[in-house]
């Protein structure tokens, strides 16, 4: 056995075991895709700030997947019924939050606020709102635990949120990868067989790329796994892709050196050792350069650019492969590698290339022109905008998508990804002042174009709470003056009349003094009057057995007299009218009685001469008559409203009474004391005394009616200065309800304001911890806007809110606050920012690193800059082209966001082994002109870069079945660019080494000899 195959045994046996190890070794790749699918960015970015307040909220927001469950129905709405059984089923899960690992849930149902925003106005749909803690397993996981546990009858309900989002991509990229394999594998099979025309030769290049990629995906799983290595959807079948492409075209290269040796007639030993020789160095040089390219990456900011990079480790141990294992084969098989192919040939010219070359070597200031009249208006067609919506990746009746779709047409298209407005302060925000400014920047917010509706503390409900607001409560304060001035224009009105009353009463309380001043003199002249009529009496005692009969009538009459004066106590109470009717009417029944029966009396007393009775009933009638007089005299015209007047008569009428009661007596002691005239005597005396009585009651009423009469005098005097403070109040109170009325109806009106008693309110309480963090030194504000959050729009607004917020505090005591927008609008807006700056940073490394590489290679500072321009010629041009051919094929209007990115790295990283083949080719040629040589070149080089280009193209297009818009606008950026390339490479490099070597001859221009 040759000594060669002997060694490359044992590269062989090494590389089995290597093999075994990787396959043994290799993770879950579909677990660590899914962990590693989340774009990370720099923590100083907002929507990563934001992300840490969130995680440092608490234990219901930290480290969770934000769910959302959509209930739809189908046809027609949300009966009775179906709300019941939704509400089943979300008491379920709150009855198992330990079971599904739920840290929170908001039902649509739970609250006023849950209500009007969770429920769609159509009444079809309504959204849960779970948080569920990662450590409760993979997304994947969660998302069927939930999909099952949701179920409910005669509803569909779908699972989704932007965690679940993300992870319906991942898993679409994984199914895209499964497909891409396949097709590649058998593409490149058949493309090998066609241009071998062996069965062999396919085989042994699918199996060295095969031991390449295992190998290396095997490593770089492992450094993601354990030394989290940059990684993420793309990195695998981006592996899978640049591998098999450019590990084929390097075969090709290789196997074509080595069959065109064997032509020559070298032994397989010799033929190998030629192949790796020529075919071998420049693979290193080619492989070298996309190492250096992709190595670049690994100096990228961004995550998803740096997950790139793995494509270097996969290149590195392809080179290492290809070199070491590759020999095996060639050695040990030799011609059969070929079969059934018996005849080799040499290298063939590429009729293509070489009339490209030879009419540029001609012409090349024309070539240029026309190439820069034709590439022009493609790099003009270019655009520039980008689609940052990843859900587009994903297909719309994934259910996660589903749901979403759901929640745009029934809500607002921002519903399903609401932004989150972040503010953290080094002291509590639960206070008057802090909450004032929140609510002002929550109104800035909602009056902002594109908003939805914001929720905050201050509006949970996403609407402003009328109480707590200057107006609504000036509004309340305005209604209690009016209401006050009101009852002081009454107080007014009635202070005025009570004024003139007392006036009135106290002009009365004179008169009713002085009348009862009289009435009591005239009392006194009654008494002294009974004094003299006990005299009479005495003088009567003889005639007292006569006077029996005249004592009843006289009983009769003093009857008639107590009727007469209870008649005038009545009178007196109802006015002075009355007293006077009363007056009349006693007096005219009093003589009448009187005068009867004193006439009778005097008549039936024996003894007396008809002068002597004229002369006592004339003394009597006198004497009666004047304390008669007397007494009506001092009856003044009273208002009978006086209490104490009518007491004063009560007293009288009792008098009377008694009078009545005396002359009863003196009835029965007339009648009993014939024999004794005494009784009379008595029965006067008790008149006398009653009479007195009566005296010391009228006496009393003066006194009353004297503090009546200074009372009535002072409350006339001081209801004027009632009258006069009240309408004072009222004015100033005027005054006020003007200023309070301006105050209501102008822009200060509008002012926020919490009372401290409303903050520790059950119900503000609950806002406060729904949008306060636990410690109260954070405060969120959830911001729903009408356009795609993942639009230009949206984003754009994202990153203008924050900005707004920052201005709002400015010069506030929340001056210090830290703001950042999270969610998806203000993450897209980061990822934009970041993979524009670092894109064009990362791609200017990437140039400079394969330009350094170039000039190795090359041996030329000129040739690298030519390589480089041609490549970015066919970059742009395939941009322009690609974002045309997918508005058309696709009806997509803009690109997605990474594949400006993508597209430039694999286009230049793999284009440059096609200029690198042809540089190096012509390097190798060292007989004639440099035009000659590079003619040459370009005919020999042609046929592999053709072949190559049609492999690396046809791998490429292997990603176009994956579905995935990102994978398949790659793809056709690369294709288009190869294409281009093929192209306009024999014209740029060939006028390059024209112009820069040999220059232009004007007047005699020869041709170039073949």
């Amino acid at each position: 056995m040759h000594k060669l195959v002997k060694n490359h045994i044992f590269s062989l046996i090494a590389w089995i075991l290597i093999l075994i190890i990787s396959v043994v070794a290799l993770p879950d790749v579909t677990g660590l895709t899914r962990e590693h699918s989340n774009i990370s960015l720099p923590s100083d970015v907002q929507s990563e700030v934001a992300k840490s307040i969130q995680n440092d909220w608490g234990p219901k927001q930290k480290n969770t997947y934000q769910v959302a469950v959509v209930f739809n129905k189908e046809k027609g709405k949300l009966t009775s019924d179906d709300k019941d059984a939704i509400n089943e089923t979300i008491a379920k899960l709150k009855d198992n939050q330990d079971r599904y690992g739920i840290k929170m849930v908001l039902g649509p149902d739970d609250n006023i606020a849950t209500k009007k925003k969770l429920q769609s106005k159509d009444n079809t749909t309504w959204i849960m709102q779970l948080n569920v803690a990662k450590k409760h397993g993979p997304i994947n996981d969660v998302e069927a635990q939930l999909t099952k546990a949701v179920k409910t009858a005669g509803i569909r309900t779908y699972v989704t949120g932007a965690d679940v989002l993300q992870n319906a991509f991942s898993n679409a990229i994984q199914e895209g990868i499964k497909k891409t394999e396949v097709i590649t594998v058998v593409f490149i099979f058949i493309v090998l067989v066609i241009v071998f025309k062996s069965p062999i030769v396919p085989l042994i290049s699918l199996l060295t790329v095969g031991v390449s990629f295992i190998t290396s995906f095997a490593i770089v799983t492992n450094l993601v796994k354990y030394q989290n290595f940059p990684f993420s959807n793309f990195t695998q079948v981006f592996m899978i892709i640049v591998l098999f492409g450019i590990g084929t075209d390097y075969n090709i290269l290789l196997y074509d050196k080595f069959k065109e040796d064997l032509g020559k007639g070298m032994n397989r030993y010799e033929a190998m050792n030629s192949a790796l020789k020529v075919a071998g160095k420049t693979i290193l040089y080619s492989g070298s350069s996309i190492l250096i390219g992709f190595s670049a990456l690994s100096l990228a900011n961004f995550s998803i650019y740096q997950s790139a990079v793995g494509v270097a480790v996969g290149v590195a141990v392809l080179l290492i492969v290809l070199l070491t294992l590759n020999p095996f084969f060639m050695a040990v098989l030799g011609e059969k590698m070929f079969w059934p192919v018996k005849k080799f040939t040499g290298e063939h010219e590429d009729k293509l290339w070489h009339g490209i070359s030879k009419g540029t070597l001609a012409h090349p200031i024309i070539y240029l022109i026309v190439l820069a009249v034709v590439v022009i208006p493609f790099g003009l067609m270019y655009t520039g905008h980008l689609n940052y919506d990843d859900t587009d990746e994903i297909d719309n009746n994934e259910t996660a998508k589903a749901g979403m779709l759901i929640v745009e047409d029934h809500f607002s298209k921002g519903m399903a990804e609401p932004s989150t407005l972040y503010i953290k302060s080094n002291h509590k925000l639960d206070n008057e002042a802090d909450l004032r400014l929140i609510d002002q920047l929550t109104r800035q917010l909602q009056a902002s174009k594109d908003v939805a509706f914001v929720t905050s503390v201050t509006q949970p409900y996403g609407e402003s709470i009328d109480q707590l607001y200057v107006k609504n409560q000036l509004n309340t304060v305005n209604q209690g003056v009016d209401q006050a001035r009101a009852g002081l224009g009454k107080l007014s009105k009635a202070s005025k009349q009570l004024s003139a009353g007392a006036n009135k009463l106290a002009d009365g309380t004179s008169q009713l003094q002085n009348g009862t001043s009289q009435l009591q003199d005239g009392a006194s002249k009654l008494q002294s009057g009974t004094s003299k009529l006990q005299n009479g009496a005495g003088r009567l005692q003889n005639g007292t057995g006569q006077l029996q009969g005249g004592a009843s009538r006289l009983q009769n009459g003093t009857q008639q007299m107590t009727s007469g004066l209870n008649q005038l106590n009545s009178q007196l109470a109802s006015g002075s009218a009355g007293i006077a009717n009363a007056q009349k009417n006693t007096k005219a029944a009093l003589e009448k009685s009187y005068k009867a029966n004193l006439s009778k009396s005097i008549n039936s007393i024996p003894g007396l001469t008809q002068q002597q009775k004229m002369a006592a009933m004339q003394a009597a009638g006198a004497a009666l008559e004047k304390s008669w007089a007397e007494a009506s005299a001092s009856m003044p015209n009273v208002s009978g409203q006086m209490g104490q007047l009518q007491t004063g008569v009560g007293r009288l009428a009792t008098a009377s009474g008694q009078l009545n009661n005396g002359a009863s007596t003196l009835n029965s002691g007339i009648g009993q004391l014939n024999s004794s005239a005494g009784q009379l005597s008595s029965g006067i005396g008790q008149v006398n005394s009653s009479t007195g009585q009566l005296s010391s009651g009228i006496g009393q009423l003066n006194s009353s009616v004297g503090q009546l009469n200074s009372g009535a005098g002072q409350l006339a005097a001081n209801t004027p200065k009632l009258t006069n403070g009240v309408d004072e109040v009222n004015s100033g109170l005027g005054q006020g309800a003007a200023y309070l009325n301006g105050l209501a109806s102008s822009s200060a009106a509008d002012t926020f304001y919490i009372p401290q008693e409303f903050i520790k309110n059950d119900t503000f309480q609950t806002s406060i911890k729904n949008y306060l963090s636990p410690d109260k030194k954070s405060a969120m504000l959830m911001i729903v806007f009408k356009s795609n959050p993942s639009s230009l729009k949206a984003t754009k607004k994202a990153q203008d809110l924050s900005l707004m917020a920052k201005k709002s505090f400015a010069g506030t005591r929340l001056k210090n606050v830290t703001v950042a927008m999270g969610g998806e609008s203000s993450n897209i807006a980061d990822i934009k920012d970041i993979a524009n700056r670092d894109f064009i940073r990362t791609a200017a490394i990437m140039l400079i690193g394969i330009g350094i590489a170039l000039i190795f290679v090359t041996r030329s500072l000129l040739q690298p800059v030519y390589i480089l321009g041609t490549l970015l010629i066919a970059y742009f041009c395939s941009l322009s082209i690609t974002e045309w051919v997918v508005k058309a094929t696709l009806g997509k209007s803009m690109l997605t966001w990474n594949t400006p990115f993508f597209g430039f790295i694999m286009l230049i990283a793999l284009g440059v082994d096609y200029s690198i083949f042809l540089m190096t080719r012509y390097r190798e040629l060292e007989n004639g002109k440099p035009s000659q040589r590079m003619l040459k070149a370009c005919g020999i080089i042609g046929t592999v870069v053709v072949s190559a280009a049609i492999i690396l193209g046809g791998t490429f297009a292997a990603l176009i079945p994956s579905g995935i818009p990102t994978l398949i606008e790659v793809a056709l950026a690369v294709i288009i660019g190869l294409i281009i390339l093929v192209f306009i490479m024999p014209i740029t490099l060939s006028a390059a080494v024209k112009l820069t070597y040999e220059g232009v001859h004007w007047r005699k221009n020869k041709r170039v000899k073949n």
